[in-house]
């Protein structure tokens, strides 16, 4: 049961992550690079979070 509750706290994490660097790179105040960096992001998660930002625009 403990494992289940951390793995869904990580999942969290990392959705709060991907929503941040959403925010960031639509407001355009860092590059894609930057952003991969500095939130330890793949590059599929990098790629479904340009797509996002494009559905948005």
């Amino acid at each position: 049961m403990c494992r289940i509750m951390e793995e869904m706290a990580k999942e969290e994490r990392l959705e709060e992550r991907l929503e941040m660097a959403a925010k960031i790179l639509e407001s355009g105040k860092m590059t894609e690079e930057e952003l991969s960096a500095m939130f330890k992001l793949t590059a599929k998660q990098m790629h479904a979070i340009k797509e996002k930002v494009a559905v948005l625009a």
